[in-house]
């Protein structure tokens, strides 16, 4: 997991590290839409296309800061330390799963005290007020936390976000929002939820800095990223983060998005995958070979196998355990 004092810039083994978490990510992504075919799974929330922003921004915060994500945020889960096999028992629902016991489809709940990653909702937008809650103890605690919030351009048109993001401001919280805006809201397009399709520029209503990046630029990311939680860590307040990205896949299993999105589309989404690209970087600047890369990837595909071969036969939850600690 990433340390709390951060250089301005990643270091070498830094931007490995983070090739490494994309990796991860799509091994697991690849793995969990194969387990649905085959019937074994049921469900994928896939995150292809949004693992260069959501690395890069976890990686820029500390092991005493919070990340509070939404539930396409596996590759910032795996950044902060959920291993492949933690994943893979929520995603076969099992009793030893760590972020629900089993009860919520996979990603529909990222909770890890361990981790710090807080608990949220499937109701969209509605953990952006409880980052910035997270964010008012610290201060009120005298804590040097900073809180990675992410969400969906499509969350930006929700209430809540007005209210979290405000109430962050007013207070000069300790925030960093981060939009993974891939310009669909479900089906929906961009140019349907709002007339400005930058959200960044919404930042100056609220008082706050809001600043567009590209998302699937690693490197670019990084440098937002680290920037906006030095100031957060300085006591300058919140952050808007608008990271342009492109929607891969679907937007779950469930859905079948070329029955609205172009041929050319999707082929123009392909051309701006986020490892790829970072894949390119890294071998132009001589830090990893092409076959070096490749075997980074086919390490994470087999390790990402092996973990739902081995969580499948884990134990399942008990019936009398459904309502242990539900309170409501």
């Amino acid at each position: 997991m990433a340390t709390t004092t951060r250089a301005d810039v990643a270091t070498r083994e830094e931007f490995l590290s983070i090739h490494r978490w994309m990796c991860m990510a799509k091994a697991l992504d690849d793995r969990m839409h194969i387990l649905v075919k085959q019937g074994r799974a049921p469900f994928v929330g896939s995150s292809r296309g949004h693992e260069g922003i959501q690395v890069a921004s976890t990686a820029a915060i500390g092991p005493d800061d919070w990340l509070v994500p939404h539930y396409r945020g596996l590759a910032n889960a795996i950044v902060r330390g959920l291993t492949m096999r933690e994943w893979m028992l929520a995603v076969f629902a099992k009793a030893g799963d760590p972020l629900s016991a089993g009860r919520n489809i996979p990603g529909g709940c990222y909770s890890y005290r361990k981790l710090k990653i807080a608990s949220v909702s499937q109701v969209v937008a509605s953990w952006i007020p409880k980052a910035a809650g997270i964010a008012y103890a610290a201060k009120l605690k005298g804590e040097p936390s900073v809180v990675l919030c992410t969400f969906g351009d499509g969350a930006t048109s929700q209430g809540e976000f007005h209210e979290g993001v405000n109430f962050a401001a007013v207070h000069k919280l300790p925030v960093v929002f981060v939009c993974e805006n891939n310009s669909y809201a479900i089906s929906v397009p961009i140019r349907l939820q709002m007339a400005n399709p930058d959200v960044a520029d919404r930042a100056a209503g609220y008082g706050i800095r809001g600043v567009t990046v590209d998302g699937t630029d690693v490197p670019a990311s990084d440098k937002a990223a680290r920037e906006a939680v030095a100031r957060a860590r300085r006591g300058e307040g919140p952050t808007l983060i608008d990271a342009k990205i492109w929607r891969i896949n679907s937007h779950t299993s469930e859905d079948n998005h070329l029955k609205y999105r172009t041929k050319e589309e999707l082929e123009e989404a392909a051309r701006h995958d986020p490892i790829v690209r970072f894949t390119a970087w890294l071998v132009d600047r001589r830090w990893i070979t092409a076959e070096g890369a490749a075997g980074v990837q086919a390490d994470c595909d087999r390790e990402a196998s092996d973990a739902a071969d081995w969580a499948e036969q884990q134990p399942d939850p008990l019936p009398e355990d459904a309502l242990k600690n539900v309170f409501a």
